[in-house]
């Protein structure tokens, strides 16, 4: 029982303390902030920057000098003890909200009448009930059982009657320092005893006020004489003053006794910023190595070259040069005279280049990069800033020729995709990250074969140039669907395009037809001046005329043929194509007697031939136009099909109607068939019955009778 009431007590003590992930977060900054600007937040450092191309917010947090993180202001975000709340975004700045998670200070049992100072707060216990009444610097501040409460940069947690305080009371500021900057090539430097140094100091004011800076040498070892000399080292610089947005140069001189050795720093200052240099006294026989960029900051994907400078002793020594730790997937080597070296002789001060090829999804970090000469081991650091993860690769691709010109409309295989290359011989394309097998193919040139790797948000300039073929010709014909026929036949067109390095006589036929077919390539249609070669000369075209001549009995329909070209040089181009023949059709009609003679109501029938005398015809319809009234017959009124050079007899029958008047009449008789038709006309002469004569006789003299008598009796009076 004993061992469970005391778990249990345990128990309800750790119950009334407050984790510290569970404390609320105080703020200690809300306002805007300018890009470029820094928030002291104390030992942090907060650089608001921006992306180059998004222009969105970012975040470098520093601590104790050394970056922390680097993070998008996207909402809210928190690194240690440190809390980001993004707000607005204008051309006023970004506001943000810095909050801080506090730190534990002080626990007590509170009661009324107490009173205690903690970091410059006075605070005052007034009441002690369910809630904690308290006076902090004056000002009156509850705090409920079981609870907290915040107060500027003060936690109160109050609970099981135990009071605890928490702080985070820090400094937050702007960084308010001079804006100038200190830069000395050498950090360190190997030299041998006796030996005089001049390193060039330059320092920028990138202000807007001029600034007076003073020049000290704060430790050095004993017996070394150090002091700031002016650009023409005749005279002693103890302090600069600098316009605004102006540098200056000055020299570190280092004069190093005799009998010195080993590494020895020296300490200086320009204004309030501090410089050190380590510089290492070794023996004549060794070389000294030194490295003037320790640390540096660059965006994924960059290609950078970073000196390494080398002093020799008096006497030649060769020097070994070895990678001894690098990252994953880096490309890290030295280079001397454009080579890639891994050792080389030295008998001076010479300067080797460290070259370094960064990933494009590499992520943001800080990366070690060592190496060894001759034993001696120098580290470089390299912080990624900014990554391509994940971003597309972009390919620049430009296709030129021999001289240099581009070359338009190249065809580009890309994997399974094709595409074309604008007027200016170039094609642009964003792609994702992989291998890819490119072929760049145009007429007239030779194929182009390469195989690219993509990495992440690369953007890659490729140039290719094609070359040209000794031989190559392009044939155009203006169709590949050619007719012709037995009265006329039309000529086609043919260009024949030389696109090779070389002049060349071309040789043309047409083959596949009947061999009674006359084909005929002709220079121009006028002159009909037949040709059997043509010379073309490079990079030109001629052109030449394509005429078929079928003979009489060839039948109408479709040929197949090849046009063909055959090259001096042994180049040979063959064209499919058809050749139509196009039929002739003479069909007539015809009769022995195209004279009628009829009385009205009178039925004759007329013997009619059709007759062909050219190629098949089909669908023949006799069409008759007489004068209204009267009957026609044609037997047969229709013909499925008359073969060629056959004729076939129609029977007429025509009856003239009762009330025709005597007069002469046409009849137009046509023959339709699908490919042709043929006329003619009969002439009907329509006569009147005797009876009637009779009696339109006995009227005329009835009427020339009357007509005397009328002219007789007018006469007497």
């Amino acid at each position: 029982m004993k061992r469970w009431g005391f778990l249990l007590s345990l128990l309800l003590l750790f119950s009334t303390i407050p984790a510290k992930a569970s404390l609320p977060w105080i703020t200690v900054f809300e306002g805007r902030v300018q890009i470029g600007e820094i928030l002291i937040v104390g030992n942090y450092q907060i650089e608001i920057t921006q992306e180059k191309y998004s222009l969105k917010p970012y975040a470098l947090i520093r601590k104790e000098g050394k970056i922390r993180k680097l993070v998008e202001l996207n909402g809210t975000v928190e690194v240690d003890s440190i809390r980001i709340i993004r707000g607005s975004f204008d051309d006023s700045g970004l506001f943000i909200v810095i909050q801080y998670q506090p730190t534990f200070i002080n626990e007590l049992k509170p009661q009324e009448g107490d009173l205690f100072n903690i970091e410059g707060y006075v605070i005052k216990v007034l009441e002690v009930d369910k809630a904690l009444s308290l006076s902090v610097n004056g000002v009156e501040v509850y705090v409920k059982e079981n609870s907290s409460r915040t107060y500027d940069k003060l936690l109160f947690v109050y609970n099981a009657g135990v009071l605890r305080i928490y702080s985070a009371n820090i400094s937050v500021h702007y960084d308010k320092s001079k804006d100038y900057e200190l830069y000395y090539p050498f950090k360190s430097l190997r030299t041998k005893s006796g030996a005089e140094l001049t390193i060039p100091i330059t320092i920028t004011n990138n202000g807007n006020d001029d600034i007076i800076l003073p020049l000290d040498i704060i430790s050095a070892p004993a017996e070394w004489r150090i002091e700031f000399l002016g650009e023409s080292n005749n005279y002693e610089v103890s302090e600069i003053t600098l316009p605004p947005e102006d540098s200056v140069t000055i020299f570190l001189h280092i004069n190093t006794p005799e009998g010195a050795k080993g590494p020895n720093n020296i300490t200086f200052s320009v204004g309030d910023k501090i410089g050190e240099i380590t510089v290492d006294v070794v023996d004549k026989e060794e070389i000294e190595i030194i490295t003037p960029l320790l640390g540096i900051e660059v965006e994924a994907g960059s290609l950078i070259s970073l000196p390494v400078y080398f002093i020799g002793p008096e006497t030649k020594k060769a020097v070994f040069l070895e990678i001894t730790e690098k990252p994953l997937n880096w490309d890290v080597y030295f280079t001397l005279n454009g080579l890639r070296i891994t050792s080389f002789l030295l008998n001076s001060n010479k300067e080797v280049n460290l070259i370094v090829k960064i990933p494009q999804n590499i992520e943001l970090g800080t990366y070690p990069i060592k190496f060894t000469a001759n034993g001696i081991e120098k580290a470089i650091t390299v912080s990624i800033y900014k990554t391509h993860r994940g971003e597309l690769a972009k390919l620049h691709l430009s296709v030129i020729d021999e001289n240099g010109t581009p070359i338009p409309k190249t065809k580009v295989q890309i994997g399974n995709e094709t595409y074309i290359t604008n007027i200016d011989g170039s094609l642009e394309k964003e792609m994702p990250k992989g291998n890819y097998n490119i072929t760049v193919s145009k007429e007239g040139y030779e194929n182009h074969q390469l195989t690219l790797n993509l990495e992440d948000g690369e953007e890659r300039d490729v140039t290719i140039t094609l070359k040209k073929l000794l031989h190559y010709a392009k044939v155009e014909l203006e169709s590949d669907h050619l007719t012709t026929g037995f009265d006329f036949q039309p000529s086609y067109k043919i260009q024949l395009e030389n696109l090779g390095k070389e002049d060349d006589e071309y040789f043309l036929s047409l083959e596949g037809l009947p061999s009674e077919w006359a084909i005929r390539f002709l220079k121009d249609i006028q002159s009909n001046l037949e040709v059997k070669s043509l010379k073309v000369s490079s990079e030109s075209s001629q052109i030449v005329h394509l005429k078929i001549i079928p003979p009489l009995n060839a039948k109408p329909g479709v040929y197949n043929a090849t046009l063909r070209v055959k090259a001096s040089s042994g180049e040979e181009i063959a064209k499919n194509i058809q050749v139509e023949v196009i039929g002739r059709y003479e069909a007539s009609l015809e009769t022995s007697n195209y004279l009628l003679s009829l009385k009205p109501g009178e039925k004759r029938e007329v013997k009619l031939t059709l007759r062909n005398s050219g190629n098949a015809i089909t669908n023949v319809n006799i069409e008759v136009n007489t004068p209204n009234g009267w009957e026609v017959e044609v037997e047969p009124q229709k013909l499925a099909k008359l073969e060629s050079n056959s004729a076939k007899t129609v029977i007429l029958r025509i009856k003239v109607s009762e009330t025709t008047p005597a007069g002469e009449y046409k009849v137009s008789i046509k023959a339709k068939a699908d490919q042709t038709e043929s006329e003619t006309r009969l002439t009907v002469r329509v006569r009147q019955n005797s009876n009637y004569a009779y009696l339109g006789l006995t009227l005329l003299f009835t009427t020339l009778i009357g007509l005397v008598l009328i002219i007789r009796r007018v006469g007497r009076r």
